[in-house]
């Protein structure tokens, strides 16, 4: 089957309001490409307004009838995701889902935030869990939530006791925090709050602009290995738009390829031994600190 023609046996989305954090660039701007021709309404939650009027000029030549709005919305600080959360709850408050794919693998140049805090982890996990916490609690209608995850996540990292002075590799870090969002996740589906869906979703290797910050001979020799072994953005975006399909339940959905590196979307059970609780008690108290 070819990927248009999977695209166009999902179920239309016309009427269903689809926020995404993220949706400037790589998979996230994919995923909002997909979400448009579907016929969702969309809103982009992002960091930077000049790619948020790129990419608003390029959808609207695309897709000339669309319906696509933009939230300021840097993950990485507290104050911008709570005035965020104040537009979605006043202007968006009946999306049908929310995809959370807002993130950033960052070098030693560039991870610093305060405190001694990588970017990495501030944006991947501190920022989410922050982002859920305000969030959920306000949240009445019915919704999903769909969280992005990553092969990283199950990847070996040295265990952190300390956010703030997480001492470990750039790619260590970034497993770790995308074992946060999976542990993010998990603690919100035990829950089983009423009206709140849980979903989290793996796009597989794909070749983005993710290692865009790291020295030149690394991001060469990644970026070939990624298009040598990876699928496409377009395939990797797929995954989130499973998620959307009135017929599918809560669930974990990753590539059909046996390391689940590529392929189109299947249901899978959530493995076991990634179950790290210690994480989300770790990002609580974290939050509870930085406040």
């Amino acid at each position: 089957m070819s990927l248009q023609k999977y695209l166009n046996n999902l179920e239309s989305l016309s009427g269903k309001k689809v926020l995404i954090t993220g949706g400037t660039s790589g998979i996230g701007l994919s995923i909002v490409d997909q979400l448009l021709y579907k016929g969702a309404d969309v809103v982009v939650l992002a960091r930077n307004p000049d790619k948020s009027k790129e990419v608003k000029y390029r959808m609207l030549e695309k897709y000339p009838d669309c319906h696509l709005d933009f939230i300021s919305y840097d993950q990485s600080d507290f104050k911008s995701i709570e005035t965020a959360i104040d537009v979605i709850l006043k202007e968006h408050n009946d999306f049908y889902a929310l995809i959370l794919n807002a993130g950033c693998f960052t070098t030693y140049k560039t991870q610093k935030v305060d405190d001694d805090m990588s970017l990495t982890i501030k944006t991947n996990f501190v920022g989410l869990a922050y982002f859920l916490d305000i969030l959920i609690p306000k949240l009445n209608n019915k919704h999903r939530i769909i969280f992005q995850g990553s092969l990283a996540a199950g990847y070996y990292f040295k265990k952190p006791y300390d956010l703030y002075k997480y001492k470990a590799s750039s790619f260590q870090q970034y497993c770790m925090s995308k074992a946060g969002v999976e542990e993010i996740y998990n603690h919100y589906r035990s829950l089983d709050l009423e009206n709140l869906s849980f979903y989290l979703v793996e796009p597989g290797l794909t070749s983005t602009d993710i290692l865009r910050d790291f020295p030149f001979p690394i991001k060469q020799l990644g970026s070939l290995f990624l298009k040598a072994a990876s699928h496409s953005v377009r395939k990797a975006s797929l995954t989130a738009l499973l998620a959307l399909q009135e017929n599918i339940h809560p669930c974990y959905i990753v590539p059909h390829s046996p390391f689940t590196w590529r392929g189109y979307p299947k249901i899978k059970p959530f493995p076991k031994k990634r179950n790290r609780p210690y994480l989300y008690n770790l990002v609580e108290e974290t939050i509870k600190k930085g406040n």
